[in-house]
């Protein structure tokens, strides 16, 4: 896999982390993963580190056909990626001031066999939401520039099942991203997705009048790529669709001059439009 799906996970000190201790963590999460195993060793000293500190420990979880690579770092993410996932993230601002001081991380990406692009980043997303046992703080996407409080990714009562809650979680709030950009030159503000190609969907843009149409727009992305994906159905450019008894939509490709529109996959605007 040349770019598995990735999740970043950032805690405030250095990790106390233990195969032993985070399988535990991962049988207690629910109980398809109740025959997970952790192996983790420390790193071999040319281990890849990208743009970062080298790792301290290197390893990875399994269960059915699932593998997650863990990389645990003692140090911090380069402070360039971290603000792209918080800029626009809906994590209060200390949590976010927390994260941007945080003093070591762990990567995860996948590397099993399971072939559903949605299953593979739910098993990262469980080893992720594992983590907090052990400190973790804020959980990036990279990919989606996107970021959430880890304790979002740990059930909310007793019993819940967190898999499917990681199935169902809207696309834009960790998976696809959802991103504001102000351009120097045009009043208003776009708002767009990130990564949706790796679900075999589009991305989703809309130019708003302002900052107040962002939990609107979120849910408009939200909704729009959930009906997608569970249809299978696919847009057709310059078609017009309806989202209810007052809303239509056109869906077109951006023009050549929309630059920052692009995307590595499919990209459609929406523009609301009279019936």
């Amino acid at each position: 896999m040349s770019h598995p799906v990735s999740l970043q996970v950032l805690f405030p000190d250095l990790v106390d982390l233990s195969a032993g201790s985070l399988t535990a963590a991962l049988r207690d999460y629910h109980p398809d993963l109740a025959a997970a195993v952790v192996v983790l060793a420390p790193a071999a000293p040319d281990a890849a580190s990208g743009d970062g500190p080298p790792p301290a420990i290197s390893g990875e979880a399994r269960w059915g056909t699932h593998v997650v690579k863990i990389l645990g770092f003692d140090g911090p993410m380069p402070a360039s990626f971290v603000e792209s996932c918080l800029r626009n993230a809906l994590i209060p601002p200390e949590m976010k001031e927390e994260a941007r001081r945080h003093q070591a991380h762990v990567l995860l990406y996948y590397a099993g066999t399971n072939e559903v692009p949605l299953e593979q980043i739910v098993a990262v997303a469980a080893v992720a939401g594992s983590l907090v046992h052990f400190g973790a703080m804020v959980t990036l996407n990279e990919d989606a520039r996107a970021a959430v409080p880890s304790f979002a990714l740990q059930p909310e009562e007793a019993g819940e099942d967190m898999l499917q809650t990681l199935r169902a979680l809207p696309l834009p709030y960790l998976y696809a991203g959802f991103a504001k950009m102000e351009l120097t030159d045009v009043p208003g503000l776009w708002m767009r997705t990130f990564a949706s190609h790796r679900y075999g969907l589009p991305d989703l843009a809309y130019f708003a009048a302002g900052h107040d149409e962002g939990q609107t727009t979120f849910h408009l992305f939200a909704g729009v790529l959930g009906y997608l994906r569970d249809t299978g159905l696919s847009f057709e450019n310059n078609e017009t669709i309806r989202i209810d008894e007052a809303t239509h939509l056109r869906v077109r490709e951006p023009s050549a001059m929309e630059w920052w529109l692009d995307s590595p996959g499919m990209l459609y605007v929406l523009e609301r439009v009279s019936e």
